[in-house]
């Protein structure tokens, strides 16, 4: 809570200084509205809240949407030094949660209290999109960005709250679009090198953008990173837990003539990522454990070598074309995500082992496996295509839309678990494949109508259809034999289809500011669990789990302040029924009956109730001869189940409190020079780790991110602190296991832009 009054203290002192505000452009959070008669806009006349954003499927300015959004420019990326992972992407957004779990391929988001799925196939809670295309889903990996997204972004569009009806699936939190930029009909570009002193990553990244033609532009980007150093260690195989290498490549194509649009896209990543790593702490007095073990905070004793790899192919054709009275949009994106992860079931090695025996930290009758491991792999292939028109009518007081939805994505995901052969039990291990199918087809519309010039009633409405199938077998590692009998041959398939809708009604306070008031309805989809856990597990695990609904009520206020700021409050109420939520087996390395680590699955736990209020305002002022950009946001969320076996417990990795303070200055110092600063704040308080009644508090943080450099003509120089802080705290916490967040990370940059 000190954190958060320090954090208010700062934003009231900023809004109560005199600085004058700032007459001259802003960062990409904003665009400049349309010159009267005519004319061309001066500087002064830049406001923010005015960029034009896609949030219903249609542009519309950000600061006249109804409901809570926001925008992430390019610009404003590239001067905190851009992102690289989801986390560092929406660091500044409230009520956004990133639930790290140290490895690109298991980490997901979260919005507004939206279930996570963790260590498990599930799909997410909140809608993830490239370019207006749906990219989640499948095995692992489908719960986050790649790497591949984060470069060379145009904006970023955060929408916040229930969207299924434009969206449909799996938007029960949000939904999170990237838009890379596109070719433009100039020539620009920059090179990029990015050095990290502490972990010795050196990235490089480039762009090249040029016109052919009058008609004919192409865009080029890519990155390259390479590790030689890192935070976690293991020594056994002398590796990085969080190494990093391999590169990716964009090219793009864009046709402009007349009323056709027409952009194509072709990108590929090749990467090793951070793997999968925690340390093991188990306190003395634990049965089995007489003197307790615990390992050191970043050196863990794994035989099986830690990896993790994330391979992305992407095709997409994008094609607009103005009808005249309607406008007719086209996006198809064809996309393979490869992803997998290696992991010591155990975290320990033989002589590890032996010497805590010695040691009197463990007694020589717990049955550790010192060779179990899990190795997972997931080939997820996606082909989505959405076609819709919009257009006006009435003398403009008339917005429809009306649209189709074709989703169509198979998953080939592997998980083979690896032991010690014994007399008893010759088996070296199992293994389970797994073919899963997910097709969904959908149709949408939305109607909005000006009853007034102050007052609009708008409504949406989609109807979805999924088809869903799985297949999955248990073997014997070495001989294929089956396994598990009937309990672990699986064929199974759901078809339930969705009706979701929003009814908005916005009302003009004035012609800067807007309040609304919302209702509407999404759902999450069920699945399967792929992986059955251990026989010995004392929890079972459900092969399959149903949809989850909700139905979300919203009132909001926002707008521009004249030139000077931007912001935007909400608060809002959610309703879940078959809430999806992750639970896990029971086992642990305490568990004498199942002494291994417990396997993560998802289960219907019942209805759940969430509710919160969030708050962000960005402004521009005139400091010091240079100007000053100040962005704040802040939010507060809490829920709890409220029916089923998990009843009263609060819901799982929800923060109470999440908040941001985001700065950044630049000053001339010359002719084409000037110096830079940008600082950006997050913190969080309060929540728990699991949906259980022992679950252990998630940890309070503030982590602090600074950049400082200057630029020469088309020359910048940066010297940059990720965590300067160096503050360590718990990213996530199980029995027996813990997860910590990376350390203070320093480097320079250097940038040549063209």
């Amino acid at each position: 809570m000190l954190r958060f009054m320090l954090f208010a203290s700062t934003a009231m002192t900023v809004a109560a200084t005199g600085i004058e505000p700032a007459a001259a452009q802003v960062p990409e959070t904003a665009a400049a509205p349309a010159p009267a008669d005519g004319a061309e806009p001066a500087d002064d006349e830049v406001r923010l809240g005015e960029v034009v954003v896609t949030a219903r499927r249609r542009e519309e300015r950000l600061s006249e949407v109804p409901t809570a959004a926001s925008v992430i420019g390019g610009d404003a990326l590239a001067e905190r030094g851009g992102a690289r992972t989801s986390g560092e992407l929406l660091a500044d957004q409230p009520s956004v949660r990133f639930n790290n779990l140290n490895s690109s391929v298991t980490s997901e988001l979260s919005i507004r209290a939206s279930s996570t799925a963790r260590a498990t196939n599930g799909d997410p809670s909140v809608g993830l999109y490239r370019n207006a295309s749906y990219i989640g889903g499948g095995g692992i990996g489908g719960r986050n960005f790649a790497l591949i997204d984060f470069l060379d972004i145009g904006r970023v569009e955060v929408l916040r709250g229930t969207q299924g009806a434009l969206y449909g699936r799996n938007a029960v939190g949000g939904a999170v679009n990237v838009v890379s930029a596109q070719p433009e009909f100039e020539t620009s570009g920059y090179v990029q090198a990015q050095y990290g002193i502490e972990n010795e990553n050196l990235r490089g990244e480039g762009v090249f953008n040029t016109a052919l033609s009058d008609t004919l532009a192409v865009r080029f980007s890519g990155f390259a990173v390479g590790q030689e150093s890192g935070f976690f260690y293991n020594p056994v195989n002398d590796v990085y837990f969080d190494r990093e290498e391999g590169h990716g490549l964009r090219a793009q194509l864009r046709y402009s003539s007349g009323p056709l649009d027409l952009l194509f896209l072709a990108e590929t990543q090749t990467l090793e990522t951070p793997a999968i790593h925690y340390q093991i702490e188990i306190p003395a007095g634990t049965p089995g454990f007489p003197g307790g073990y615990i390992q050191d905070r970043f050196n863990y004793p794994w035989n099986t070598p830690p990896s993790a790899e994330q391979d992305v192919d992407s095709y997409q054709i994008v094609a607009k074309y103005d009808l005249g009275g309607a406008q007719l949009n086209s996006t198809t994106l064809y996309r393979e995500r490869v992803s997998a992860y290696d992991l010591d079931a155990d975290a320990i090695n033989a002589q590890e082992r032996a010497d805590a025996i010695a040691a009197g930290s463990i007694l020589a009758v717990v049955p550790l496996d010192v060779n179990s491991a899990a190795f997972v792999r997931d080939t997820t292939t996606s082909f989505n295509q959405d076609i819709h028109l919009t257009g006006e009518a009435i003398g403009g007081r008339l917005d429809w839309l009306a649209g189709i939805d074709l989703l169509l994505l198979e998953s080939d995901y592997s998980v083979e678990n690896a032991r010690t052969p014994t007399m008893a039990n010759p088996s070296t291990g199992n293994i389970s494949p797994v073919n899963l199918e997910y097709n969904s087809y959908a149709v949408y519309g939305s109607l909005g109508y000006d009853l007034t010039e102050r007052l609009n009633l708008t409504g949406e409405l989609r109807f979805t259809q999924d088809d869903r199938s799985l297949r999955s077998r248990l073997f014997d590692r070495g001989t294929g034999a089956p396994l598990g009998g009937a309990a672990r041959v699986i064929d199974a398939s759901i078809d339930p289809s969705n009706l979701s809708y929003n009814a908005t009604a916005a009302y003009k306070l004035t012609s800067d500011i807007l309040t609304y008031a919302k209702f509407g309805t999404s759902y999450r989809a069920g699945g399967f669990n792929t992986n059955l856990g251990d026989p010995r597990q004392p929890r079972p695990i459900d092969a399959a789990f149903d949809d989850e609904t909700s139905e979300s009520y919203e009132v909001g206020l926002k707008g521009t302040l004249g030139s000077r700021s931007y912001f935007a409050i909400a608060a809002y109420m959610t309703n879940q029924e078959d809430l999806i939520a992750q639970t896990d087996n029971g086992c642990a390395l305490t568990n004498p009956t199942c002494p291994v680590a417990a396997t993560s699955f998802l289960t219907n736990a019942g209805d759940a109730e969430s509710r919160g209020i969030e708050g962000e305002i960005s402004s521009l002022f005139d400091v010091a001869g240079g100007k000053l950009y100040t962005g704040f946001s802040l939010s507060y969320q809490e829920g709890e189940v409220v029916s089923g076996r998990f009843d009263g417990l609060d819901l799982a990795q929800v923060p109470e409190w999440l908040g941001s303070a985001t700065l950044n200055y630049r000053r001339p110092l010359g002719d084409d020079a000037e110096a830079f600063a940008n600082l950006v704040y997050t913190a969080q308080t309060g929540g728990v780790q699991e949906l259980s009644a022992t679950t252990v508090p998630l940890d309070d943080y503030g982590l602090l991110n600074l950049r400082l450099g200057a630029r020469f003509g088309k020359v910048s120089v940066t010297a940059f602190a990720r965590n300067l802080t160096d503050e360590l705290y718990f990213v996530a916490r199980a029995p027996t296991i813990n997860r910590y967040n990376q350390p203070r990370l320093t480097g320079v940059e250097l940038r040549y832009d063209f």
